[in-house]
């Protein structure tokens, strides 16, 4: 029987690194009796690496009700079709989706109808979940959700007053405890996502999710892909550009449209960051921190005690910093803002040298083709002038023998 490791998250725990590790690792994790599949179920690219994704997908692109129930279920059925295939081949199957965590919460009975399914192809499931410090965690959730996700335009203060993401379970011993009521306790892996928690090879939380599911670091694992591809989309916006990007989502045209400044903003703040012109600041004041804390204190030493065996109940380690309070800097927002503008005419300048090229190309192609057609046209003349002249001839001879 195969056993199915299923990472579920949370966010912004370093899931996409972990999704990209693997993918990049294919080799090593088979030759240790593990496979990372893709799932080829026709979803879109970004999905690529977020295998289990079948497991929540929601159709949002069809809207027609039934046929949305139907696409949902046939996507789901063709995911464990290819599990299926798969836990005859490999002991250990890895799938991951840091969404599960969340949209799991939504759906009755979603636990205890993955269980059933895996038992359907004779697969045991473990589901491995990251937990970050719930402060921490809900000021990196913004961050993103005004850089990208939801393009948002309420500030932080405004989010946490009117329960923006209260959607969002941060009561994880709560949660934890609805998973194990339908997989059951020793069917679960919890780990904190705090550096001085990772276990393995390399106390990184690559290391850390490969002792936890059985796999050795060897030196033949490589994180290439670390430095570029991931950091590259991950890296959330600082300073002023959070300000500017947040007014930007709540222009009225500008929702309607694709999201073409994300990218030069993020650019610009990406330049600040390396010439390391943005100080650590938080969304919280170190009061506000401790106070937002407070609501989780029983939940989170639960969580210590019962699914970690930690008999002082402590969860996190790594003690609330106490840096200033991000703000606005309009002494710098005129710098801030040009940069942005220097970002966006550089983009659509590259776009138009490269039209300029794809257009020169074309003419070229076009005009090659201008001279074939000629060639060919002057050869029908030819052709033409000739079967004329031999008709012609031919009537002649006729009349001559009439």
């Amino acid at each position: 029987m195969a056993t199915v490791y299923l990472a579920i998250g949370t966010a912004k725990v370093g899931t996409t690194a972990v999704q990209s590790f693997l993918r990049e690792n294919e080799k090593n994790l088979e030759k240790q009796g593990y496979c990372y599949p893709f799932m080829d179920l026709g979803l879109e690219g970004r999905l690529f690496n977020r295998n289990a994704h079948f497991l929540i997908y929601a159709a949002e692109d069809v809207a027609d009700r039934e046929e949305k129930k139907e696409k949902i279920a046939q996507v789901r059925e063709s995911g464990f079709q290819i599990l299926d295939g798969l836990a005859k081949e490999f002991p250990n199957i890895i799938i991951s989706d840091e969404l599960i965590w969340q949209r799991s919460s939504k759906k009755p009975g979603f636990w205890k109808n993955v269980k059933a399914q895996f038992e359907k192809i004779g697969c045991d499931v473990k589901i491995i979940v990251y937990l970050r410090r719930q402060d921490l965690f809900i000021q990196s959730f913004w961050r993103q959700s005004v850089k990208a996700m939801s393009r948002l335009e309420k500030t932080f203060e405004e989010c946490i007053g009117n329960g923006k993401f209260d959607y969002y379970p941060l009561d994880y011993y709560q949660q934890l405890c609805k998973i194990q009521t339908s997989l059951g306790k020793e069917n679960m892996i919890v780990r904190v996502y705090e550096n001085d928690q990772f276990e393995g090879e390399e106390h990184s939380i690559f290391s850390d999710f490969l002792k936890y599911v059985g796999v050795q670091m060897t030196d033949e694992f490589t994180k290439d892909f670390t430095q570029e591809d991931f950091k590259s989309s991950n890296i959330g916006l600082e300073g002023n550009y959070l300000e500017i990007k947040r007014l930007l989502n709540g222009v009225p045209e500008y929702k309607d449209m694709e999201d073409f400044m994300r990218n030069p903003i993020y650019l610009a703040n990406c330049y600040q960051m390396g010439l390391k012109l943005h100080s650590k600041v938080g969304m919280f004041s170190y009061e506000e921190q401790l106070e937002y804390m407070q609501q989780f204190d029983e939940g989170n030493r639960k969580v210590a005690k019962e699914f970690l065996g930690r008999k002082d109940g402590k969860l996190f380690y790594e003690p609330i910093e106490s840096m200033p309070k991000w703000k606005i800097e309009p002494e710098t927002m005129y710098r801030d803002l040009l940069m942005c503008m220097a970002e966006i005419f550089c983009q659509q300048e590259k776009k138009i040298i490269m039209q300029k090229q794809e257009l020169d190309a074309r003419k070229k192609e076009f005009n090659a083709q201008k001279k074939e057609i000629a060639k060919l046209k002057s050869k029908v003349e030819k052709i033409d002038k000739s079967l004329i002249f031999r008709s012609y001839r031919k009537a002649r001879e006729v009349l001559k023998k009439s």
